[in-house]
């Protein structure tokens, strides 16, 4: 489990620094090396100070560096920051992500407060959008993200777009025999790790689509997610709790830390 990050006191910006904020609207090229003239402290405070404002516009000026180097600048961000910038690409391509190490995304996740709130349940919408921006990743990002997530989150997405089996009523099942799936035979596979997104019925093409990138990228982890989904019912609860669990662990007493992230919070534009 990875400790929250947390910067430390971030550099003045210089006249140099607030020209590249002015520089990347009308003349990348002269931004970029700019930007790159800028000590590694001066480029991590600039980053994090445009993302209380500015997080698509704080993604742009990490964009002017070599990844290598935006690499270093990321690893060197709080949490909370990386995560803004994150929260204002959900549901979309979150182009800083490959750039996040992936243990980190879970921690940055966890501050989300729409995805845990503070009446102790998981959004499964949110916890969905999150996915659906992660699915946007290749094969490879996919899979080394899926490992450090917390499955229940995950499960959480997709655990009210299922269909459980033993749930169906005969109106609700095809009519062919041949197609219906009986409960004894789909518990059977599912224990034996067997089941294949073919053999789930779900709410819709999309959620469909994802399962079966998780299967491709790991059929051990498919089955396990699928387990959960089915079988936990108090999952969004659980989820909630496991998250403000790990923060605690993390961080200790979170009631002043609280109090004053709600009273800096900056309302993310659509």
């Amino acid at each position: 489990m990875s400790n929250i990050h947390q910067e430390t006191l971030l550099a003045p910006i210089s006249e140099d620094g607030k020209r590249v904020l002015d520089l990347i609207k009308t003349n990348r090229r002269e931004a970029s090396a700019l930007m790159e003239s800028l000590s590694r402290e001066e480029q991590v405070s600039l980053v994090s100070r445009h993302a209380i404002k500015d997080p698509k516009g704080a993604q742009e000026l990490l964009f002017l560096l070599d990844d290598e180097q935006s690499k270093t600048i990321v690893d060197a961000l709080g949490d909370r920051t990386v995560f803004r910038i994150m929260k204002s690409q959900s549901s979309t391509h979150i182009g800083v992500l490959p750039l996040v190490r992936p243990e980190r995304v879970q921690s940055i996740l966890d501050l989300d407060q729409e995805l845990f709130s503070s009446k102790g349940t998981t959004d499964p919408t949110t916890a969905y959008h999150w996915m659906v921006s992660f699915l946007e990743e290749d094969e490879s990002e996919f899979s080394k993200l899926l490992l450090h997530l917390d499955i229940r989150v995950v499960a959480s997405a997709f655990q009210d777009k299922i269909v459980k089996p033993w749930t169906q009523t005969p109106s609700d099942s095809l009519e062919e025999e041949e197609d219906l799936s009986f409960p004894a035979d789909f518990l059977i596979r599912l224990d034996r790790g067997e089941l294949k997104p073919e053999d789930l019925e779900v709410t819709d093409e999309e959620t469909l689509d994802i399962l079966t990138k998780i299967y491709l990228a790991d059929p051990v982890y498919f089955n396990e997610l699928v387990s959960i989904m089915l079988r936990e019912e108090d999952l969004k609860q659980r989820t909630a709790e496991d998250a403000f669990d790990r923060i605690h662990q993390q961080v200790g007493d979170m009631t002043s830390i609280t109090e004053e992230a709600e009273d800096m919070f900056v309302p993310l534009e659509e």
